[in-house]
Formats: structure tokens, sequence, C-alpha cells
């Protein structure tokens, strides 16, 4: 991924967030002038750095110290990968997992990528925060979300279908084995937007 588009990934996820709103709110964000932002938008490699962009992750993943506890989640273990993330509450308890700190409000809890077919954007190992969001309001095609499903969780960008009562769901890796298919919606127990992603384990 080249660094313009690292950048507006980034500025678009703080938005989305509502943490900044203009580019002069990135630019106090990050601790720069707001010029060096409007350069570095605009592709100018001079502003557009590796230094900024990792300033604007690194303070997007800190958290004050006295928001801590009201910002950790569970993160999901691994063999609950395959279980019902609907009944999460009831299934797996809060003791039973690992806490982590989420930079954002609103994770309902964390869990672990495997395999690679949302290779390199989630990439296996990687932890991602979801959110629990009711489809029936409406739904972003095109975003990704973790789907529960009756054969277990899956990670998808998902795509309105010709099918009725259905979706598409799309892999981000190009590779043939992980082709688009076809899934029910009534075989979706539960929508999780994915908040953001968590640095690798």
């Amino acid at each position: 991924m080249d660094k313009l588009t690292q950048l507006n990934e980034l500025f678009a996820e703080l938005r989305a967030q509502g943490r900044v709103h203009t580019q002069n709110d990135l630019a106090d964000f990050a601790g720069v002038h707001k010029s060096t932002i409007s350069a570095a938008l605009k592709g100018n490699p001079k502003y557009l750095t590796e230094s900024l962009l990792s300033r604007i992750t690194k303070k997007m993943m800190s958290v004050p110290e006295d928001e801590t506890t009201a910002f950790r989640v569970p993160l999901i273990p691994a063999e609950a990968h395959a279980g019902n993330l609907t009944d999460f509450a009831d299934a797996v308890k809060d003791y039973d997992c690992e806490m982590v700190v989420s930079p954002v409000r609103g994770a309902a809890f964390a869990i672990q990528v495997t395999g690679d077919s949302m290779s390199p954007a989630y990439p296996s190992g990687a932890r991602i925060l979801c959110q629990r969001i009711n489809e029936a309001a409406f739904v972003e095609w095109g975003r990704v979300y973790l789907l529960d499903t009756v054969n277990g969780a899956i990670l998808k960008q998902v795509r309105k279908s010709d099918n009725v009562g259905c979706v598409t769901c799309c892999s981000l890796n190009p590779s043939p084995e992980y082709a688009p298919f076809e899934l029910e919606v009534q075989y979706i127990r539960g929508w999780y937007r994915v908040l953001m992603i968590m640095s690798l384990v």
C-alpha cells in the first residue's frame, strides 16, 4: 500500500471515529503544521513521510491512562472462532478472555484474524476490533464485516447480491482460491462492523 493511500485511510478512520473532521483537525491531531498535512494529502513526498504516518498511527493507538478501563474489551480466544458470536456474552465470559485496550469507543470485542483471504489489508495474526450493528437499519455495501454465521465467524467484504435473500462475500486477496461466494442472510446470526485493525501479535 502506498503512503498516500495509507494517509487517506488513516484520515478516513479518524473521521469515522469522530476524532477529526477537517485537514486542520488532522494537523492538530498529528502535531504538525496544517500546510504539512495539506501537502502530504496532495502526495508531496517531502511531507508524505513514514515519520508522519507513524506519528498519526501511534497517536491513534494511544489511550489516556484514566480511560484504559473504559476502553478495555475482551479478546475472543481462537477456539471461539467457530462458535456463536451472538451469544458471546453467555458462551464466553469476560474472565475467560484476555482483556485488550481499544483505542476507539464502541468496540464490543477484539478477535484475531486467521487465514490469508483478507490479506494484505487484514493479515493473518492481526487483531480487529468489532462493533455489533443492526443490519435491519442499513448495510454499508462494500465495507468489511465480521459475520457470525451458522458455520462460524467469517471476515469478508460484503456486497449486495442479485439473488434475493443473499449477500455476496468477497475476499481482498485476489488469488483464485478466494473467489466470491453467495451467503444466505438467514444463516447470518450477527453483523459486526470492523472498527479498526490493531497491531500484529
